[in-house]
This record gives C-alpha cells, structure tokens and sequence, in this order.
C-alpha cells in the first residue's frame, strides 16, 4: 500500500495535472502563434495575406517616394557643400535612382503581381540598411549611427512575420559586426559592436510586440469591414455594399453591363410551414447558387428574399441560359426562384444603373406573376 503511495506521489509530481498540460500547451501555441503570425493563428494570418499585401503596398509607394524625395535633396545638396556631404553623393544618387524604381514598381507592376510586394518590400529594406552600414564604414574613426537607427526603424515600417523580421535582423547584425571588426580600429569596433548587439535585441523585442498589435488592428478591421459589406445570414454582400457600390459599375465595364434580379418564391408559405430554419436554409442556398454564377463581389441580397447579381461585358444570350439552368437547378431542390433579366450597352462611358435594376426588377415581377398564375403555385391554393 504504502508503495502503491508512493508512486502515485512520484507520477503526479514527474507529471503535470491535465490542467497544468492544457496551460502548457496553450502558452507553447501563443508563443509559436507570436514568432509565426505576429499573435493570430495561422488560418487567420493566410486569410489576411491579401490586405497584408495591398497595406504593403501603399505603405511601400509612400516610404519610396519619401525616400526618393530624401535622397534627391541629399544629392543635390551634396553638391554644394565639401566634406561629409560631398564623400557621400555617389551613395545618395544611387540610393535616390533605387528607391525612384521601387516607387515605380509599387505604383505599376505591384498591383498586377501582388506575389511580389514582400520581396520589394525586402529590397527596400535592405537598402536601407546597406545605406546605414555604407554611411558608418565612409568614416571608420566615428562610432555607428545611422546604421542603428535603421536596423531599430526599418523592420518597424511594414507588416511582416515576426520570424522573418528576427532573421533580417540577426543576418544585418552579423554582417555589421563582421565588417567593422575587419575595417575599423578596435576601439570603435568594440563600441560599434556592443552598440548594434544591444539595440538589435531592442530591435527584436519592439518588432514582436508593435507587429502583434498591427497585426491584430488590421484583423479587426477586416471583420468589422467584412461585418458592415455582408449579409451575415447568406454570406453574399448586403444593401449597403450595394448601394456604395452601384455607380462604380460603369468604370467596370467596357461595351455593356446585365443586370439578373432574383426574389425567392413561397418564403413566407416555407417559414409558416416548416419553420424560420427553413427559410433560412432556403435562402443561403438560393444565394450560394446566384453567388456560384456571379461572385462573390457581384452578388448582393438587397431585400429579405430579393437578391441581384451583375456582370460586365456579357453576351445577354448566354446570361440568359445560364439563368435557365439556374432555375432549374434550385427547382431541382424545391425552391423556386423568379429571375429578371436586363442589360445596357456603355454609352460615352455611363450607364444608368437605376434604369437597368428597375427593368430587371419588372422582368422578375413579371416572371413571378407567370410563377403563379398557374393553379398549382396559386398563394390562395396554400
């Protein structure tokens, strides 16, 4: 007895209670989420790449243009004024043509290639930091300055994973290190070294606390974003997204634009019937459908049961066939839904967009009325 005592002693000392395991494991997921994702899990920083990207962007064109704008007055004033400004004009000049090229890139190709913000985003980082290590050698008997202020500023200016940024900052501390230990005297390397150690690990500790929070705004922005443009029920883009949206449509099409208007049929009958969940059921399905056909920008639920879809530049023939197939396929399901459809050609770049929903709007009450002239589907016959 006394042994079995014992052992079970031992074992709840070797091993931790399912509570005291949980919160391990919970703190070792945090830890891994902060280094990994700046604080989110891993799903929610993949469905944030896209804004991540476009945020990089825009933050890219400003800082290069700043940057540009720097550089350039660095070059020009250089050429007036010998000593310091002077030893450092061929770096300005080319630092300015650089970061006129990444503003460039960031106005022109970065909007058709999203892929490769990051790696501009690392170019003009590096630059950067090249630009402080560069400044710092030009005068081997002065103690660093400027490359410190850039390794403490620059991973601070974009969003980025946090174990990313870490290595940047662990390879451009080497790199210095190593070169003002090969070029300059040994008491300005000591200090030098001592000074880039210390404020890389600031650097460390600020990127994982200031990219956690940026990280996180910009996640709830996105879901108050996401809360204000859809219909939480269906999952396709509410009135108010539509309303904001409607006169940006003749910008998005080149010869014509077509217009379906849908309203489900018997909602009213199926929530008495069978109860709320089936309505609702119905109508996610019915708006999954219209969705599939139009997506996921260009299909709207702007009534309890009406929804609209647009498409730019589409042959009204084939429009028209898909929305056959349409109706047959929720019919399929016993769900029967009233389609309108119409379509206008751009004249000298506009379109009448309230003209263009009102004629698919009296097509679908037309196609309703049709719905329900025959007996069977008579509202008086339920």
């Amino acid at each position: 007895m006394r042994t079995q005592r014992s052992l079970g002693v031992l074992r709840q000392q070797v091993w931790p209670a399912n509570g005291d395991c949980e919160k391990h494991v919970t703190s070792i997921r945090e830890l891994r989420n902060l280094l990994l994702y700046a604080g989110v899990d891993k799903d929610k920083y993949e469905e944030l790449l896209p804004s991540i990207h476009e945020e990089n962007r825009i933050l890219l064109n400003r800082f290069s243009l700043l940057a540009a704008v720097m550089f350039f007055v660095l070059t020009v004033a250089s050429a007036f004024y010998r000593g310091f400004a002077d030893i450092n004009r061929a770096t300005y000049l080319f630092c300015s043509v650089e970061m006129l090229i990444i503003l460039l890139c960031s106005r022109f190709v970065l909007p058709k290639h999203p892929a490769l913000v990051m790696p501009v985003v690392y170019v003009f980082e590096i630059t950067l930091f090249a630009f402080g290590v560069h400044i710092s050698m030009l005068h081997a008997e002065k103690p660093a300055v400027s490359a410190v202020a850039f390794l403490l500023v620059s991973p601070l200016l974009f969003y980025d994973r946090p174990i990313r940024l870490y290595a940047l900052i662990a390879i451009v501390v080497a790199a210095f290190c190593g070169i003002v230990i090969r070029f300059k005297t040994p008491d300005v390397a000591e200090s030098d070294v001592w000074n880039m150690v210390t404020f890389g690990m600031v650097a460390v500790a600020t990127t994982a606390f200031i990219m956690s929070i940026k990280i996180r705004a910009l996640a709830q922005s996105k879901q108050i974003e996401y809360m204000g443009q859809t219909d939480l029920l269906t999952g396709v883009k509410n009135r108010n997204y539509y309303e904001s949206r409607l006169r940006e449509y003749p910008k998005l099409c080149t010869s014509n634009l077509c217009c379906v208007y849908a309203d489900a049929n018997g909602l009213h009958e199926m929530n008495n019937k069978h109860g709320h969940a089936a309505g609702d059921k119905m109508l996610c399905e019915v708006a999954e459908a219209i969705q599939r056909r139009f997506g996921k920008e260009d299909t709207y639920r702007i009534g309890g049961d009406e929804f609209v879809g647009f498409r730019a530049d589409g042959r009204l023939e084939d429009l028209t066939l898909e929305v056959d197939q349409l109706r047959r396929s929720l019919s399929a399901k016993g769900y029967h839904v009233s389609f309108g459809i119409a379509a206008r050609e751009k004249v000298r770049g506009k379109v009448d967009m309230r003209d263009l929903v009102n004629e698919a709007e009296i097509n679908m009450f037309a196609d309703k009325r049709e719905f329900y002239r025959k007996s069977e589907n008579d509202r008086r016959s339920r």
